[in-house]
């Protein structure tokens, strides 16, 4: 690698520090905005350190997991940003002590977890039944720990007490109640003084005993308690997300089938260099509507019909509802309709309903059988009601239901079924539905998340603020709330957002074909180009290949000939298609006709398995049906495929064909845009292999114990065009990738293919998806397993120096123009596309940068946030953020910069790929005849790894 930076550790170093852009900067409703803080500028250029003087020598993971910054980037234009983090001041000597707590028995759900809505409940009667509790200022997590600002007096190190458990509604607690044991542990005292001292501290030391972690998890639990306190917002618990409804129902935004759509808040508490943050964003979430149960089933499944409810039992299974019936308020949780399952000796009928479900009951019907209805509709009775009755109550109801003929809701287990009409049921607020939207609904929430930078941060400001008990404005909260953080923990969070120094990164170059045939840079403009008047830097052409329409409609030989005149514009020559006017295969939309359509899928994929590509025109944007076309064709025929809507195809017109084109190019081996040389930065000399790992896994609704996905891309020479990939399923929800060895093989050995039988110099992994918590498990498990695949083929035990970029997407960091000039120039107001931050908000200890290099065309512009976690290749802060931004220029099928660097972004797409081979298993909750104790069976899955050996040395993913 060339040379680090200049000036590492010198205050002239970063962008524009100190006060910015000449003094306070205005911020939306002219808000007057503090400069980024100069303390904290200066603080950060003492704390680099060269790497020589880190002696890594006898140094752990447990010492040393992230390599130390080795500076600040200067590159690009300097501007200042307001970013939604607020900083937290806190009293001197603030001590904070934390209490373990244990409840025997565990209140448990009937399904065996915990039961989370009850475990709140008695931790809130143990605050409110224990005065000392009351006046140490305690927080919670509701579960397992109290927070407090003084020390409990236990009598020793542990108190143990009783807690009947009553509900909200009831007065006292009845004569069943259960009598929970509980027991409160001293665990540790944390003064956060350690904390500000080990913000302050170079990188490699740690105050002795000292434990960020947990002094962070405490903050957290005190910041949340008045959002968590106060009933009409929901979430929080052990979560960091709170919502609220709107004042009225018919402002609801509904997003379909039976969801509407919530807004709220989200906070963390974050660390900083000579500082403690609070983060708070914007959050947006599917809801259940608090309405009455019947009404829910009949907005998500209109139809009466039985196969019309296929999916709706999975819809309501555990969702919490209620009842008045018993003159108390009850609240259970739906176990589903009922089957013809023998259960006490009786088999009921599916989807039952009031009129057929019937039980044994002697002493109200002379026939000892009672139906649901005619028990709802009872006088008092003089007998004993049988155990498996809807009710253990003797009241009587006399209730004529309206709605006798819908299914009955089971509120007991599936051993000991309870039923009862749904039209007796309320949903309870405040749950969220957590299974996947469809994509209607997707589009929905889209539209109704989408907010302007300026409109979210009034947002967070004002109503963020106000929620999380943190507004001055708010003289309720400020003589409740803030007292009990100020005045009890000592800790207060200044009202206005912090700013940070921040660049504009110079606009990247993309290299294609002249019309002369020639290499030639062209400039971009807000990260976009057009294809107009180029051609693909090396156009592959189109040989043995046809279209085949699964749709009837008006598209003809003419609208592809029209796609093919644009492919030639791009440089692709093509054959005629042969047959010339393609074929037309006739699919039903639907889940009714699944199983139907992909026999047809399969016997027409069958039929032209001596192809080599083929343009698939499908009649919507159908899951299941692309999924199967790219099942069959890639696994089982080895044909490269290109789907795309028939509407689309038709009208969208020369951009659409072009982008068509760009994935043609690429499957065929082709290269489309390329970097400039003088763009390269590191990679300039062609020895560097660049590498995207990423995993996915499985999503609500699919089988149990679905597999993961893991994907691995790579570069193959120094055009850097051109990520074959290998992916394979490992066990669920395991991060790591298990199998890296193998895979990782793979991409060394094609690498020397096109090599001369070389191998690379240096390699950069752009790892994608990985949680901060998992870093160091990244390093013990992934670079072994790397550093095995490269000692097999590096002769003599030499092998290449590695360096592994993590990059992240699911943060709340956001960045927000603090002038005119700094802002996008369509009216968004978000930064321009290639702004980076590596100061301010980042880590303390570690290299680690936000780059938003894509033009962001609606909505809040989210950043990546790339983590350096091992870097053998000494590069500098300039030269990793310059080459990361270049990079989002080169992705293949698009001609604008992109928001992920291609390798991870490509590894994405990946693993998305795999998804769609295993469908069947991770849609199978949609499908009415897939149990829900039905699990994954690694013996009889239709895929497990790789695709087509004709096609495994291509980019059949994209």
């Amino acid at each position: 690698m060339s040379a680090r930076g200049q000036g590492r550790g010198g205050p002239q170093q970063g962008a524009n520090p100190g006060r910015g852009r000449g003094g306070p900067q205005q911020g939306p409703d002219n808000e007057t905005l503090e400069a980024p803080d100069n303390t904290v500028t200066t603080k950060e250029n003492a704390l680099i350190r060269p790497r020589e003087e880190i002696s890594l020598s006898g140094l752990s993971l447990d010492d040393y997991t992230l390599p130390s910054r080795p500076s600040y980037g200067n590159q690009g234009r300097p501007i200042v940003l307001r970013t939604n983090y607020f900083k937290m001041n806190t009293k001197p000597g603030a001590v904070i002590y934390r209490y373990n707590i244990t409840i025997s028995p565990q209140i448990k759900n009937p399904s065996g977890g915990v039961n989370r809505r009850k475990t709140r409940r008695l931790v809130e009667l143990i605050i409110a039944n224990n005065p000392p509790l009351q006046s140490a200022g305690v927080a919670t997590d509701y579960g397992t720990m109290f927070i407090t600002a003084a020390k409990l007096q236990l009598g020793g190190k542990s108190m143990n007490l009783e807690q009947k458990f009553f509900e909200a509604e009831d007065a006292v607690p009845g004569t069943t109640a259960i009598n929970y044991k509980v027991k409160i542990e001293e665990d540790a005292s944390m003064p956060i003084g350690d904390l500000l001292e080990y913000l302050s501290s170079p990188p490699g030391t740690t105050p002795s005993g000292f434990d960020k972690g947990r002094i962070i998890q405490a903050i957290n639990i005190i910041m949340t308690r008045t959002a968590n306190e106060r009933p009409a917002i929901y979430g929080g618990g052990n979560s960091n997300k709170f919502y609220t409804y709107p004042a009225s129902s018919d402002r609801w935004f509904n997003l379909g089938s039976g969801l509407i759509a919530l807004k709220g808040f989200y906070t963390s508490v974050r660390t900083s260099t000579l500082r403690i943050l609070v983060n708070i964003n914007v959050a947006n979430a599917a809801y259940y509507p608090p309405i009455p149960l019947l009404g829910l089933m009949r907005t998500h499944t209109p139809q009466r019909a039985n196969d019309a409810r296929s999916g709706l039992e999975a819809f309501i299974t555990k969702l919490k509802v209620s009842h008045h019936y018993l003159k108390k308020k009850r609240v259970k949780t739906v176990q589903g309709f009922s089957h013809p399952s023998p259960q006490h000796g009786h088999t009921y009928p599916p989807l039952g309903n009031a009129r057929n479900l019937t039980f044994e009951c002697p002493e109200l019907q002379a026939t000892g059988k009672i139906s649901v209805m005619d028990y709802f509709k009872r006088s008092k009775p003089s007998g004993q009601i049988p155990v498996f009755a809807v009710s253990l109550t003797s009241l009587e109801y006399k209730i004529v239901l309206k709605d006798p003929d819908e299914p009955c809701i089971n509120l007991g287990t599936k051993q000991n079924p309870v039923f009862v009409p749904p039209e007796l049921l309320q949903v309870e607020p405040g749950q969220p539905y957590g299974k996947k939207l469809s994509d209607d609904q997707t589009a929905r929430m889209i539209t109704f998340a989408v907010r302007k930078p300026a409109e979210n941060a009034r947002r967070i400001i004002g109503q963020g603020a106000d929620m999380m008990g943190l507004s001055e404005s708010n003289p309720n909260l400020a003589t409740t709330r803030l007292t009990f953080m100020q005045v009890a923990f000592g800790v207060k969070v200044a009202p206005k957002m912090i700013t940070v120094n921040a660049r504009i990164l110079p606009a990247g170059m993309v290299q294609y074909k002249s019309k002369q045939n020639r290499p030639t840079a062209y400039p971009t403009a807000r990260g976009n180009w057009d294809i107009r008047d180029k051609a693909f830097s090396d156009a592959r052409q189109l040989r043995n290949w046809t279209f085949i329409k699964f749709v009837d409609n008006d598209i003809n030989r003419t609208d592809v000939d029209n796609f093919r005149k644009i492919a030639r514009n791009c440089g692709i020559n093509s054959d005629n298609p042969e047959p010339p006017n393609g074929v037309t295969k006739a699919i039903r939309p639907g889940k009714d006709f699944q199983d139907a359509n992909d026999r047809v899928i399969h016997d027409t994929l069958a039929s032209q398995k001596g192809l080599k590509v083929l343009l698939v025109i499908l009649p919507d944007k159908d899951a299941f049906i692309y999924s199967r076309v790219k099942f069959w064709a890639e696994t089982r025929y080895g044909i490269h495929t290109i789907c795309c809507v028939g509407l689309k195809f038709r009208e969208k017109g020369p951009q659409y064909w072009a982008n068509i084109a760009h994935k043609f190019n690429l499957k065929l081996g082709g290269l489309n845009q390329l970097l400039p040389a003088d763009k390269l930065g590191y990679l300039k000399d062609g020895k560097t292999m660049l590498v995207g790992i990423d995993v996915t896994h499985p999503s609500p609704g699919s089988l149990k114990g679905s597999p993961s996905i893991a994907g691995v891309v790579a570069s193959i020479n120094g055009q850097y065009g051109q990520w074959p990939a290998s992916m394979q399923a490992q066990k669920s929800r395991e991060e790591m990738v298990e199998k890296l060895e193998e895979m990782f093989g793979e991409r060394l050995e094609l690498w020397q293919k096109h090599n001369k039988g070389g191998l690379p110099e240096r390699i950069i992994i752009y790892r994608d998806g990985v949680s901060e918590g998992q870093y160091r498990k990244l390093l013990e498990i992934e670079l072994p397993q790397v550093r095995n695949a490269c000692k097999k083929r590096y002769p003599g035990g030499r092998g290449p120096k590695i360096s592994i970029v993590v990059c992240g997407k699911r943060h709340h960091t956001r960045f927000y123009p603090t002038r005119p000039e700094d802002a996008d120039e369509r009216g968004q107001q978000n930064p321009h596309n290639g702004t980076v931050v590596d100061r301010g908000v980042t880590m303390e200890k570690g290299w680690d940068f936000f780059l938003q290099a894509h033009y962001c065309l609606q909505g809040t512009a989210k950043p990546t946030h790339y983590v350096v976690v091992l870097d053998e290749n000494s590069m500098d802060a300039d030269g990793l953020e310059s080459l990361t931004h270049n990079l989002c220029y080169m992705f293949g099928r698009a001609t604008k910069a992109v928001s992920l660097c291609p390798p991870a972004y490509y590894a994405d797409l990946l693993c998305e790929r795999g998804r769609a081979y295993l469908y069947k298993d991770f849609n199978a909750r949609e499908n009415a005849t897939v149990s829900s104790d039905q699990e994954f069976d690694w013996n009889r899955a239709e895929w497990i790894k790789g695709v087509h050996p004709s096609i495994k040395d291509s980019m059949f993913y994209i």
